[in-house]
């Protein structure tokens, strides 16, 4: 299938050329921004495994992460502030781990529960947080961050979709494992869906991780913009014949 052959190309072409990307590792823009690329890199190296190994249950729910880190570069690479609502989102998140961890018994959360400056790492957190809202940069749903990024009708159709397939809901559980025939069904474990069939996955995460490299490079300015042009190019042919 061109359009796997191409991903699989895609991806070790971006391992190749990310040796050329010199950042400032104390700009948090700047990390965060690579840190993302690496994740839109290994999560297509992921996907096309998956397809080639007949593990394709997995499938949409990387192709899910994969939208939602995309999401995230394009919004850095378009807000050079936007770093700040990650910073946001990040304390969040820990500020509810360690009130969990402080609340009841959690065989999970036992070795938080139990480090000396619990309380300290909360007041911490809170206080950054408190200081990142107060400068405006609150920690963003999912939905206000496809619609930063001008992706609101991804997020009303894709996204829909796929978290229902990260749910494991009935439409994913037909999907999955349902054969319908005339009168009657099957229930099939590792059903063969066709390479075709994956298709609506491998087509744009090729567009994600080229736009995500055109970005990076010509932000860096890594020399290698041309070798990326000439990637999309190929791709947009690839592109033509589906």
């Amino acid at each position: 299938m061109e359009i796997l052959e191409f991903v699989k190309r895609l991806h070790d072409e971006c391992i190749h050329h990310s040796e050329h990307i010199v950042f400032d590792k104390k700009h948090s823009r700047h990390l965060y921004w690579v840190a993302l690329y690496g994740t839109l890199i290994e999560m297509a190296g992921s996907l096309t495994t998956l397809i080639e190994w007949n593990q394709r249950t997995g499938v949409p729910t990387i192709y899910r992460s994969i939208l939602e880190a995309y999401v995230e570069l394009k919004n850095l690479h378009e807000n050079s502030e936007y770093a700040y609502h990650m910073d946001a989102s990040y304390h969040c998140q820990w500020i509810k781990v360690f009130k969990e961890a402080k609340k009841k018994p959690n065989p999970y959360l036992k070795s938080i529960s139990v480090i000396e400056n619990l309380d300290e790492n909360l007041q911490k957190s809170e206080q950054e947080l408190t200081e990142l809202k107060k400068k405006g940069y609150s920690p963003l749903n999912v939905f206000q961050r496809f619609e930063r990024a001008g992706m609101v009708d991804e997020y009303r159709s894709l996204y829909n979709f796929l978290s229902n397939d990260a749910h494991s809901n009935i439409q994913a559980l037909v999907s999955r494992h349902l054969e319908i025939h005339e009168n009657d069904f099957t229930v099939v474990y590792y059903k063969d869906n066709p390479l075709g069939y994956f298709l609506k996955y491998l087509n744009p995460v090729a567009g994600f991780l080229t736009d995500a490299s055109m970005r990076i490079h010509g932000f860096f300015k890594t020399g290698s913009i041309g070798e990326i042009e000439r990637l999309r190019q190929e791709l947009n042919e690839i592109q033509s014949h589906y």
